[in-house]
């Protein structure tokens, strides 16, 4: 009887931990649609890395004369390595001196990458979540866990992560990415993420 009290209370604190962890993190509001394709648009993208967190770009807000805006959907193409699911972090960063700076209230979002190449649309609406008037970074940051590890040959050097993020090549490159700090890219190998985002006027 003592031990299932002990195990019981063991379990009820794993939960809080996890939950406290997770505390700033959205997963009720938010809705996703997962469309199968054949494969990301145009080949190109990123993956997460043992040594890189995070991958963003940057939007720059148009100026306009209408009321403030809020997020209503962003739209990408994902896929996974070694036939598994995988999370991610759906991440809308301020601009800080033109890097990614602090996470916007509620708009650090868990999804669940399926199995098969998609095009995920990410239904914020309901979240109200202000579009900041000096631009915004908006990315992902990978989940460094087992699950998530693409498993291959490679026995050394940084593991990369699933899941992968379709890119597009562009004549400026917008591609900024976390190793200890956010620096801007500067290999270009994806020069930008393809992601679409979309916006409803704030009631």
């Amino acid at each position: 009887m003592k031990y299932q009290f002990l195990l019981l209370l063991f379990l009820s604190l794993s939960f809080s931990a996890q939950k406290a962890e997770f505390s700033n993190v959205e997963t009720r509001k938010a809705t996703f649609e997962f469309h199968k394709i054949k494969g990301p648009s145009l080949g190109t993208g990123v993956v997460g890395m043992q040594t890189i967190k995070a991958f963003a770009i940057f939007i720059e807000q148009e100026s306009t004369d209408h009321s403030p805006e809020i997020f209503n959907k962003v739209q990408f193409e994902a896929m996974n390595f070694d036939g598994k699911k995988s999370t991610v972090f759906l991440c809308i960063y301020e601009n800080e001196n033109g890097l990614p700076g602090k996470i916007l209230d509620h708009a650090k979002i868990i999804l669940e990458i399926p199995i098969k190449n998609n095009k995920i649309i990410a239904d914020l609406s309901s979240l109200k979540i202000k579009v900041p008037t000096n631009g915004y970074f908006i990315g992902f940051e990978w989940i460094h866990s087992k699950e998530n590890i693409i498993n291959g040959t490679q026995t050394d050097g940084p593991k990369p992560y699933n899941p992968a993020i379709s890119g597009i090549q562009i004549e400026k490159p917008n591609l900024f990415f976390f190793d200890r700090n956010w620096q801007k890219d500067k290999e270009q190998l994806s020069s930008s993420l393809k992601i679409d985002v979309d916006y409803l006027p704030e009631n």
